[in-house]
């Protein structure tokens, strides 16, 4: 009887404690993780499918009146690539593969997820956007270490959001020619959450005016992209590139992304788009897979999004009014070698650098005695740490702000020995999300901690450091600084800079 009461009440006063939110005329039902409210799996555009598969993403119209928001949604049609990795990464800890459940996908995929510590419309916390990586081929928007419930409670709303992937996301055709979008369909996604949020955001206790985009390796290379692309400028006003490779160094045109559509559609058999739009979607990603599975898919010059180079603007000085925090991890490479590479490998390697000369490259890691390790430097200098720093001196020449930082810490258990400071490794410091499978220590909770706050000053105020902090200096010329997120936090001296003097020459020489 006692229990009924308690409902009756419960029902008549309202006070069950679930958070709602009405958005666009749908009452959006979440759930509680202790004090934030969360809510799963909330559509921001018209599902990609059928006609509008390779279309830019449309308005919300398949609206119910109340939507369950306690769940995440499937997501995007990919390989399990990404999947796979997890799984072996759960191995090299001491883990079984099956701590990582079955993916379910779907083309019905544009969904974000939110956690905010508050429903009050006046709060007007910073907003903090994660885009995920995956080379924009494969990743999803809840991967274990990308959840919000340990950030948001420290004062700021999180959102984390799916974009198409590979050949749904990434290609084009020739049909397309006079479409709404003609190519770059997973960052026209990413446009429309961003609208979205700007939106509807105060209702979750959001400030539209402190939108932080930060994302890891491809999610890094799509929100440069997005500070380069007119049309996504005003929506959003700092970002965090973590371990992005993808600087625009060389970016397909237009003419290229319709060109291996139209290779596509020839194996398919098929040549419109159209014909296209009717075939399934896991027969599409089974025939590309087996053909263009090495292919990288990078934003490209569409005419539409991006009219050019990211590199050349960066070169230029020409930016948007962003903040920029930009970032390396040591051993970025490292587990992607060869466990028996020599040093014909590594001089091998050397002389195929495009952007540093190889004897001078060769001389810069002289000093290692495992060829892996000296590879690893090579491959993590000409391809992140060098453009990083390349990206943050141009943007604090040009009257902006930067800063970077330099990712070192290693697990203390046989899988940190095996893996080093890898790809990936600084995301769940950044979350606070470390997988029980790895030893995390006192000195792993204090940098995560440390962590967390330079990402959430910078959501707030544009400047990682506050009271308590080691100083993380701007990265600026002469005698830039980095800050060390390792064993210890502190600034060091721009790293590898033998290297990116040989890539800065090779830069100013007009490559």
């Amino acid at each position: 009887m006692r229990k009924f009461l308690l409902l009756v009440l419960v029902i008549l006063c309202g006070c069950d404690n679930t958070p709602r939110a009405t958005v666009d005329g749908e009452l959006l039902v979440g759930k509680r993780f202790d004090d934030v409210a969360v809510f799963l799996g909330v559509p921001f555009a018209e599902p990609p499918v059928g006609d509008l598969r390779w279309r830019g993403p449309q308005p919300l119209t398949s609206k119910v009146e109340q939507r369950d928001a306690t769940d995440f949604a499937a997501a995007c049609m990919q390989t399990m690539r990404i999947l796979d990795w997890y799984r072996y990464m759960a191995e090299t800890f001491g883990a079984s593969r099956d701590y990582y459940d079955d993916l379910e996908v779907s083309e019905d995929c544009l969904y974000l997820n939110l956690w905010t510590p508050t429903l009050d419309d006046t709060a007007r916390l910073p907003v903090m956007v994660w885009v995920h990586g995956g080379s924009n081929n494969s990743g999803w928007s809840y991967e274990n270490n990308y959840r919000g419930h340990v950030l948001a409670p420290q004062g700021v709303v999180v959102v984390t959001v799916a974009y198409r992937q590979g050949l749904f996301g990434f290609l084009s055709h020739p049909d397309l020619n006079n479409a709404d979008a003609v190519a770059n369909f997973g960052l026209w996604d990413l446009v429309a959450a961003l609208q979205w949020i700007q939106d509807n955001i105060e209702q979750f206790g959001g400030d539209p005016d402190r939108v932080t985009l930060f994302g890891e390796s491809a999610g890094g290379q799509n929100i440069l992209a997005l500070m380069l692309a007119e049309p996504a400028q005003s929506l959003f006003h700092r970002g965090v590139l973590q371990s992005t490779a993808g600087y625009g160094l060389s970016m397909p045109s237009l003419y290229d992304e319709q060109l291996r559509g139209a290779d596509f559609g020839d194996l398919i058999g098929t040549g419109s788009i159209q014909e296209l739009r009717m075939v399934k979607a896991d027969k599409l990603l089974k025939v590309y897979t087996e053909n263009f599975d090495d292919h990288y898919h990078s934003p490209a010059i569409d005419g539409q999004l991006i009219s050019e180079s990211t590199w050349r603007r960066i070169q230029e000085h020409r930016f948007a009014d962003h903040e920029l925090m930009v970032g390396t991890n040591r051993d970025e490479w490292l587990d992607f070698i060869d466990k028996d590479a020599s040093v014909e490998n590594l001089i091998r390697l050397a002389n195929e650098r495009l952007r540093i000369e190889g004897e001078v490259a060769l001389a810069a890691v002289s000093n290692e005695t495992d060829p892996r390790r000296a590879m690893d430097r090579l491959r993590t200098a000409q391809s992140m740490v060098c453009p990083s720093q390349n990206l943050a001196a141009n943007r604090t020449a040009s009257g902006g702000r930067a800063w970077v930082y330099y990712f070192t810490r290693q697990r203390e258990d046989d899988g940190g020995k095996k893996v080093g400071a890898f790809h990936g490794a600084e995301y769940s410091y950044v979350f606070g999300t470390h997988d029980d499978y790895m030893a995390t220590t006192e000195i792993d909770l204090e940098l995560s901690t440390v962590m967390q706050r330079y990402w959430i000053n910078f959501a707030t105020t544009g400047d990682p450091n506050g009271e308590g902090l080691p100083e993380w200096p701007i990265f600026q010329h002469p005698g830039p600084l980095v800050q060390e997120l390792g064993d210890k936090v502190r600034a060091i001296p721009a790293i590898e800079a033998e290297l990116c003097a040989a890539f800065k020459a090779w830069n100013d020489q007009g490559n």
